[in-house]
């Protein structure tokens, strides 16, 4: 089991938590007003006064993760609804920050304010004084008459990465540089080492947190530890390219996150699930458009194209490429369930029974375990 890693990583962690804390205080900005707006080409039917859309980022639009695949999204948007007008703005901070964006463009009169990240309470805040535009917001959970939330089943993409990872000639032990040990991220790091276990039972993973979404010198440490323990292969769950430099150097294949990021490691490139938001920003905004809209909660993955996969490297073999579509459709058609129990977290202690799983409408409590095969451990708080 490598035990000594864990101790190696426990001093590793520690220094990355005041190394990424510091460098997100350092790194706040203000808001960045975006280019003019941009109509759309004509491929549905347009409404007689433009829809005015706007969009707010946490980040840069080229972030190369998170931020990025919402703006594939706005421009699917764009290119997919006649009539639309869409601005943004990026490198908004929870709080005041949020706040002061939703109502600059509740004022302006947009009919469409989306959030990109967590935003609910500074939302719930704002909306009631502009129910003429409608709001939406990642993550949330408490919806409001102007008000709705989405997500994505980001595990859904991770266990088809695992899949790849695991199929991979000599990898046993894959380092894996995540952000903040939320539910979604440990529910990741657990799908990727299910998948990657079908494929390899003796696979262990490492876990290295940087508490940021974006640090690329902490993203660079982390990685480059991970492969001075002897790595095999990279994955990240962090927005920056540095993990896919680290293993371009150390030529070892890397698995990327949320968008196709093939271009930055060419010649370690494995794979990696994308978000694609664009679909739903689409519905979303026809749904206003035609008076047909209604606050909800839209938990998307596989099945509802809301979750995708990046193109392959050309070290993932037809074989493998036909066993990740047979699975991406058996999760569509609802005959396979990857998270079917039994499975035992990391500590010994079985957290689904067998016969159990973890349902859909309760996807997004999950998870406070790491799985059996992780080494590393939630922090606390």
């Amino acid at each position: 089991m490598r035990k000594f890693r864990a101790v190696t990583f426990a001093f590793l962690a520690l220094a990355l938590v005041a190394g990424a804390c510091g460098g997100d205080e350092a790194e706040e900005t203000t808001t960045t007003a975006a280019p003019a707006t941009t109509a759309a080409p004509a491929t549905t039917a347009a409404p007689e006064e433009p829809l005015r859309v706007a969009f707010i980022y946490d980040g840069e639009i080229d972030d190369g993760g998170w931020n990025e695949a919402h703006e594939n999204g706005r421009q699917y948007l764009i290119a997919n609804m006649d009539g639309v007008e869409t601005t943004y703005v990026e490198n908004v901070s929870p709080g005041s920050e949020f706040q002061a964006a939703f109502e600059d463009f509740g004022s302006q009169g947009y009919d469409l304010v989306i959030c990109t990240t967590w935003c609910q309470d500074d939302v719930l805040t704002v909306a009631p004084n502009y129910p003429d535009t409608v709001y939406l917001s990642w993550g949330g959970y408490e919806t409001a008459p102007n008000v709705g939330h989405y997500d994505g089943a980001t595990e859904d993409g991770r266990y088809l990465d695992g899949l790849v990872a695991g199929s991979q000639p000599g990898v046993e032990f894959i380092g894996y540089v995540g952000g903040f040990a939320i539910e979604e991220v440990v529910r990741g790091v657990n799908a990727f080492m299910i998948g990657a276990r079908e494929m390899n039972p003796n696979i262990e993973i490492q876990v290295v947190w940087v508490n940021s979404w974006y640090d690329p010198p902490a993203e660079q440490q982390a990685a480059q530890a991970l492969v001075d323990a002897g790595a095999d292969l990279l994955a990240a769950e962090v927005n920056a390219p540095a993990v896919a430099s680290v293993a371009e150097a150390a030529g070892i294949p890397y698995i990327h996150y949320g968008i196709d990021g093939s271009g930055i490691a060419p010649n370690s490139w494995l794979s990696g699930f994308t978000f694609d938001w664009g679909p739903y920003y689409l519905s979303q905004a026809q749904a206003l458009a035609n008076g047909t809209w209604e606050p909800a909660l839209t938990y998307g993955g596989l099945r509802d194209d809301m979750i995708g996969m990046a193109p392959f490297g050309s070290a993932v073999t037809d074989e493998t490429i036909a066993l990740v579509e047979q699975r991406r459709q058996e999760i569509v058609d609802g005959t396979l369930d990857y998270f079917a129990g039994p499975i035992t977290d990391n500590q010994g202690n079985v957290v689904i029974p067998e016969g159990g799983t973890i349902p859909w409408e309760e996807r997004t409590l999950c998870c406070q375990w790491l799985i059996e095969g992780v080494i590393g451990e939630i922090p606390a708080g």
